[in-house]
């Protein structure tokens, strides 16, 4: 079994791309390892550089298609049914590729950058068939798992509660921690840094916070941001790679707490 790929939608659509029973990927690229920056800064008098960072740029993934229809009708018809599931006007879709293993999933969120053409020197044999080629561009360039870690506990007041994650991808990849009351200024530290996030409000029960360390926002009940609510020394963090211990604590109280993260991939 070959890779084969979906394209889905901003609105949940899917459109097979590859090894279906219509059409087949030929070839792809950009699905390895995205393009690296590297941060360097001279040193005066010496013949070397200091390294002081590095950021994956947006990735560019191709995949070129061969159609195969019964008909140069039905060639048309798939023809606008592409265009339509592709507009790029619709906005981000996701990219989905299931290995050759037929079960490790992968998915790449992006935008259609460019194509199909649908040539008439791509289209041989009456019509039925086309080759074409499609051009995403994906400005966060990782790949995701099928499904995100995820998992619970609770608080314990201020006794510690130690709750270990994995954290399986390639990259260090941002949480989402949900707290639901009852419980006082909850603290939740990650103890490989001793970075935490600490909430100075008395939340009570029936009540929850949302803390999304990549989006920097804290909901109250899915609504409105209570960012004010964190403390000065609180840092949002983000997982490190493997496996690693969330330390609940607060002043009082044993509410709820769950967390969830996607494991981010270098490649396929």
């Amino acid at each position: 079994m070959t890779i084969s790929f979906t394209w889905i939608t901003p609105d949940s659509e899917q459109v097979a791309l590859g090894q279906s029973s219509a059409s087949r990927v030929r070839e792809y690229s950009g699905l390895g390892m995205a393009p690296v920056e590297h941060f360097l800064q001279g040193i005066p008098g010496q013949h070397r550089q200091l390294h002081r960072g590095l950021k994956f740029r947006p990735r560019i993934v191709q995949l070129a298609i061969i159609d195969h229809a019964a008909s140069a009708a039905a060639q048309d018809t798939r023809h606008q049914t592409l265009l339509a599931a592709l507009n790029p006007d619709r906005g981000e879709g996701t990219l989905k590729a299931v290995l050759s293993d037929g079960t490790t999933t992968r998915y790449l969120d992006c935008y259609v950058q460019e194509g199909p053409d649908f040539a008439s020197e791509d289209r041989p044999l009456w019509g039925a068939h086309q080759f074409y080629v499609v051009r995403f561009v994906a400005l966060k360039p990782f790949l995701r798992g099928i499904s995100p870690q995820s998992g619970s506990s609770n608080f314990n007041g201020a006794t510690p509660v130690d709750v270990v994650v994995n954290n399986a991808g390639h990259m260090g990849t941002y949480p989402v921690l949900t707290i639901t009351g009852a419980v006082n200024t909850p603290r939740v530290t990650l103890v490989s840094t001793g970075e935490y996030v600490e909430l100075s409000y008395d939340l009570t029960a029936g009540h929850h916070f949302d803390v999304d360390h990549e989006a920097g926002t804290i909901l109250y009940d899915d609504t409105t941001n209570e960012i004010d609510e964190l403390t000065k020394a609180s840092t949002l963090f983000y997982i490190p790679r493997g496996s690693q211990t969330l330390r609940l604590t607060a002043t009082s109280g044993t509410g709820a707490f769950s967390y969830s993260f996607e494991n981010l991939y270098l490649g396929i």
